[in-house]
């Protein structure tokens, strides 16, 4: 095993405790692609930086985030190999080599991302540097899309000259919209457009940053309650959801590699609101992926508590869309024993529905599966039909859910009320 491999291995999981114990705030993880390669742009203020970009995105998305580093970072044996280790590139800031632009195609041709800090070295003043044209020339070269990325924080947790980091200081990061290269007038001016609207973004971002945080000011040492609804978690929550979901596999399972990076991910979330109901519905549905494929004698009793703790939670919020969604599909896969059932079901999974936000149809397809099982096969079709007919939004979970609806639209219509195919259940989309 090579000695870089050896080393990220052993420094990774102090990494990510260290990027937990100073992180404060994320805003715009929804910002961030979940396939295909794209730059990520940042200011940049400390060595600290680096780890925190690779944990957050490294997490969110499954994929190692490659950093275009100073030569002399790999002049010295252990720099050279601490510095591939955590996806360092040797660039040259003055003339980028050839070797520089073969190692950033292949990590654009594999669907890795690139970090390229624009201002070229730590910025140790208030206002950001003049941006260096390489990032954005190199999101034009490969018409990927470039993500303004903006940090606060991260040169008092790791000041500059500092041996380690300063335990009570903390850091906050954003992720801007994608913003796509327009090649209609020339690569040159593209980048340079690309260049400004970049900046412009960092610079907006940084007053987000302190809006979105600083408004909920003593959050943490307010009541569960403030936390709960400071609204922080909503957009987190939906972010997180939209990953999970991405990271299901077709049968619906959640493989051990996308349960490990996602719970991961919860974690730092949770490490930022760590009372927010709509994240506490997340952690529920992904522990909830992982029982469904355990055998029955070993989903039992993780089951019980799942369900005692979704019930808590409906009381405190009974509206709540995805935590009902989750009661629901408990209530499916529970016998009767045990507190399942389908009246139950239904009932939860209706006020899922009624509260989903548009577009999720997730407890549409249970209702359909609960119905065509008990061969209410006229219920099942409105449900299915309004799947059909929802709008995906491009999300590739709910296009596949929409397929499968129209599939058993076809195949139900085909039968009677009376007839016996309709007792058949219907997709198990999730």
């Amino acid at each position: 095993m090579r000695a870089d491999v050896i080393v990220r291995r052993v420094s990774a999981p102090m990494i990510h405790v260290l990027v937990r114990r100073h992180l404060d705030g994320i805003v715009g993880l929804e910002n961030l692609p979940t396939d295909g390669p794209f730059v990520l742009v940042p200011n940049h203020r400390s060595y600290f930086d680096h780890f925190l970009v690779e944990t957050v995105v490294g997490f969110a998305v499954g994929r190692p985030v490659w950093f275009l580093t100073k030569r002399e970072s790999f002049e010295t044996r252990l720099s050279r190999v601490w510095t591939t280790a955590w996806y360092g590139i040797p660039v040259d800031r003055e003339q980028p080599t050839p070797d520089t632009l073969r190692a950033v195609r292949r990590v654009i041709d594999a669907g890795d991302m690139l970090c390229v800090y624009p201002e070229g070295t730590r910025n140790t003043g208030g206002d950001l540097l003049p941006f260096h044209a390489g990032a954005f020339r190199f999101a034009v070269a490969s018409d990927v899309p470039v993500i303004p990325v903006a940090m606060t924080g991260t040169d008092d947790v790791l000041p500059p000259g500092a041996r380690w980091f300063r335990r009570r200081a903390r850091a906050r990061i954003a992720f801007g919209e994608p913003i796509v290269p327009d090649l209609s007038s020339g690569r040159a001016d593209a980048a340079a457009r690309i260049a400004v609207k970049t900046k412009a973004a960092i610079v907006s971002m940084y007053a987000e940053l302190g809006d979105v945080f600083d408004a909920v000011g003593g959050a943490r040492a307010g009541s569960r309650s403030a936390r709960a609804h400071s609204g922080r978690g909503s957009r987190a929550a939906r972010a997180f959801d939209q990953r999970t979901s991405s990271a299901l596999a077709a049968d619906g399972s959640l493989p051990p590699a996308a349960f490990r990076r996602l719970h991961s991910l919860l974690a730092l979330l949770d490490r930022v609101d760590p009372a927010s109901h709509d994240l506490l519905a997340q952690r529920a549905r992904l522990r909830g992926l992982v029982l469904v494929h355990r055998p029955l004698a070993l989903r039992i009793l993780p089951s019980l508590v799942a369900g005692s703790r979704l019930r808590r939670m409906l009381r405190a919020n009974p509206d709540h869309a995805v935590a009902n969604y989750l009661m629901g599909r408990w209530y499916l896969a529970m016998p009767a024993a045990l507190g399942g059932g389908a009246a139950r079901a239904e009932a939860a999974l209706r006020r899922s529905e009624e509260s989903a936000e548009p577009g999720d149809t997730r407890a549409l397809a249970a209702l359909a599966e609960l119905y065509g099982g008990a061969g209410r096969v006229g219920e099942a079709l409105e449900a299915l039909r309004r799947i059909a007919d929802a709008p995906t939004g491009g999300d590739a979970r709910a296009e596949m859910r929409a397929e499968r609806a129209r599939a058993r639209i076809a195949e139900l219509s085909r039968v009677t009320p009376e007839g016996g195919d309709a007792a058949g259940s219907a997709s198990r989309p999730r």
